[in-house]
């Protein structure tokens, strides 16, 4: 859930962080897929590390995480696709990036049902409660990100 959740985060920033020429001219795809293929190796290589240094064994853990990272992965494919179009001219720039926008937060406001469904140790309105929380406060996160950084 963390990859899930940490991607999905990290995407919206970036794809809520670029221009409407950075969309029109690809750049944002780059800018993107950065942010997809570096926070997948970080996310993997951390929590590598920290199997290595709780005593577990490395052989097969590397396969282990990098399969568990793929959420990253997962988390920027609308953007990709949806930009990716917007840079070949249809739908408008504005349109692409704010219905990338919206999959995003819809699928962090899914957390809590998504974990539910994983694991059935919440009921259906926690589990709403819970995925609003999560895309609320991811919303707020990207918010201070661009604003502190843009």
């Amino acid at each position: 859930m963390s990859a899930y959740v940490y991607g999905e985060i990290l995407v919206l920033a970036a794809t809520a962080g670029v221009s409407q020429s950075d969309i029109r001219s690809g750049r944002s795809l780059l800018v993107v897929l950065g942010t997809i293929l570096s926070t997948y190796i970080a996310h993997a290589l951390a929590d590598i590390v920290g199997a290595a240094l709780t005593g577990h064994s490395l052989t097969g853990m590397v396969r282990h995480e990098l399969r568990d990272s793929v959420p990253v992965v997962s988390a920027g494919v609308p953007s990709l696709v949806l930009l990716g179009v917007a840079a070949l001219g249809w739908p408008p720039a504005v349109w692409a990036q704010s219905l990338a926008c919206v999959i995003l937060i819809v699928r962090l406001g899914l957390t809590g049902l998504v974990y539910r469904r994983l694991h059935r140790g919440m009921s259906v309105e926690r589990g709403v409660r819970f995925g609003l929380s999560v895309a609320l406060v991811a919303a707020l996160v990207v918010a201070l990100k661009l604003v502190l950084t843009h």
